[in-house]
């Protein structure tokens, strides 16, 4: 039986997107025989007075991983937490580093934050200390995978942005996501029917980085053309944690339009979703949005911005230029104003998402890393 590793920057638990994946994953690897193991900041509590557990994970893992790395055959772990040199680790383990949100594309993909008095002032007094800071996290995350043995990322989109950044496309794989037979059974009841009244949903947590600011531009233009839509904002509590916080980023004439639920249970999703007609996700960086996955499994056509994330999901049509809300917003419209035709998008988003489930994902991942161990200890 082989041994993996995966080490988690963040708590283990299936309700943050970055520990989900591992979670989720290693459940599908363990059936098929593998030995999983998951490593988080939660296995090296911070001293009294030291920074908190994930702001040290990476120095923590490095120490860990010369001592106990050889004890696996496999050590797959986020792309920006291990930034040393692959000599002080074990030549016999496969050094797998993945990508969940891909630290790239940071240097080249900008999203709109509030323009305010206070955050002018914030620019000008911390803008090249946050700059650097930036440019410090990618530089971390280029050296990292500059380092592993194989880079697994979850989209095109991010093979295409480290390739620009001279990595050897023969050591990046292109694996995607998935949904557990749980939660597809669950999703699977959803009906493809049009639901009897209009209603839009948004999967995720809102902030800036998912399009926040845009929401007031697409709610207006869908309720131009479709008056009587509602709005349902799922999972939206992260920047904001209050409903009061995310309603006040929109005006007074769209606020009871608006349903805000801050968290849901995991297998509560599918019956929040089930009379919902359309979805939206306008945000501008995503690895594997699950929030579009779990629409499509619940029959929801989703129009998305062209980003990295929405494309592996959604056909062209399906997609609009990343900053253009209205545009969003008009697309939304026309599917409401066409039974036949959103008839036909709920077929096709319960059609597309069946693709993407973790069984399939666990078995590329297995057959790529079995596949890399053999070439290791060939040379």
């Amino acid at each position: 039986m082989k041994k993996i590793l995966f080490c988690s920057p963040v708590r283990r638990t299936k309700e943050l997107g970055g520990s989900k994946v591992v979670v989720e994953l290693a459940e599908e690897m363990s059936a098929l025989g593998w030995d999983c193991q998951i490593l988080s900041p939660e296995d090296f509590p911070a001293p009294a007075g030291s920074a908190a557990p994930h702001e040290i994970f990476h120095d923590n893992l490095r120490e860990y991983l010369k001592k106990h790395g050889g004890n696996f055959d496999v050590i797959d772990y986020d792309h920006a937490y291990l930034p040393f040199p692959r000599k002080e680790f074990s030549r016999k383990s496969l050094f797998a580093a993945r990508s969940v949100l891909l630290t790239h594309h940071l240097g080249s993909i900008n999203f709109p934050t509030p323009v305010t008095i206070k955050s002018v002032a914030g620019s000008v007094i911390h803008g090249q200390a946050r700059h650097r800071a930036r440019i410090q996290l990618i530089r971390r995350a280029q050296k990292t995978i500059e380092e592993a043995d194989l880079v697994n990322v979850s989209n095109f989109e991010d093979k295409a942005e480290l390739t620009k950044h001279h990595i050897d496309t023969d050591k990046i794989v292109v694996i995607p996501y998935g949904i557990c037979e749980t939660r597809r059974s669950l999703f699977d009841r959803v009906s493809t029917e049009v639901p009897p009244h209009p209603l839009i949903v948004f999967v995720g947590t809102f902030d800036y980085r998912k399009g926040a600011l845009d929401f007031p531009q697409i709610v207006k233009t869908v309720l131009n053309s479709v008056p009587e839509t509602r709005f349902r904002l799922l999972g939206a509590q992260g920047l904001f944690r209050t409903e009061a916080e995310i309603l006040s980023n929109f005006p007074h004439s769209q606020r009871n339009k608006l349903e805000i639920i801050l968290k849901y249970k995991p297998l509560d999703l599918p019956e929040l979703l089930s009379d919902c007609s359309a979805g939206i996700f306008p945000s501008y960086l995503e690895g594997m949005p699950f929030g579009i996955l779990e629409m499509l499994s619940a029959s929801i056509p989703v129009v998305a911005y062209n980003s990295p994330g929405a494309p592996m999901m959604l056909p062209p049509e399906n997609l609009v230029e990343p900053g253009n809300p209205k545009e969003m917003g008009s697309r939304v419209a026309s599917l409401l104003q066409n039974q036949s035709t959103l008839s036909a998008a709920r077929r096709l988003a319960k059609q597309l998402s069946q693709s993407f489930t973790w069984k399939r994902s666990a078995r590329m991942t297995s057959d790529i890393y079995e596949d890399w161990c053999l070439r290791k200890q060939s040379n």
